[in-house]
């Protein structure tokens, strides 16, 4: 493997947002207390981790359509990644320079959670506290698959 990366560990959640955003923190919220990190975003440094894992599970906050209320679960690749942002990397982009830079991508899923509040400050929605149950029974599933 390329730069010294260790071979590949288990997996690992890592939450994704501002817990100072309102519904923006449910990323620390939920991957805090499972052992996984936060991080308010994506940036390159965090590839060479990614390199040493079986498996990674991207957790955010998601400005869901009308109408939809449920978290999903979807399973993301280094191909679906677009051109990089300055400022913000997508989890399939953040793969993508794993890939490139160590050889290797760990398999990977997103868990979005529909989000409604991004003021200042702790307090999250309604809406994103009814998703919080089911949101956390995926998180348990994936775990239990990967972790």
């Amino acid at each position: 493997m390329a730069h010294g990366a260790a071979p590949p560990s288990n997996g690992l959640v890592i939450g994704i947002g501002n817990p100072l955003r309102g519904d923006d923190g449910v990323g620390a919220l939920l991957a805090e207390p499972v052992g996984g990190r936060s991080v308010q975003q994506l940036t390159p440094e965090l590839a060479e981790e990614l390199a040493r894992l079986e498996a990674v599970l991207f957790v955010d906050a998601w400005l869901a359509p009308a109408g939809v209320a449920e978290p999903q679960l979807t399973p993301i690749s280094p191909t679906q990644a677009g051109a990089p942002e300055t400022h913000r990397l997508e989890p399939a982009q953040l793969l993508a320079i794993s890939q490139v830079l160590y050889g290797r991508a760990p398999r990977a899923h997103l868990l979005q959670v529909p989000a409604r509040a991004f003021a200042h400050g702790r307090a999250l929605s309604a809406e994103l506290q009814a998703a919080l149950p089911a949101a956390r029974a995926l998180l348990r599933g994936w775990l239990q698959r990967h972790a």
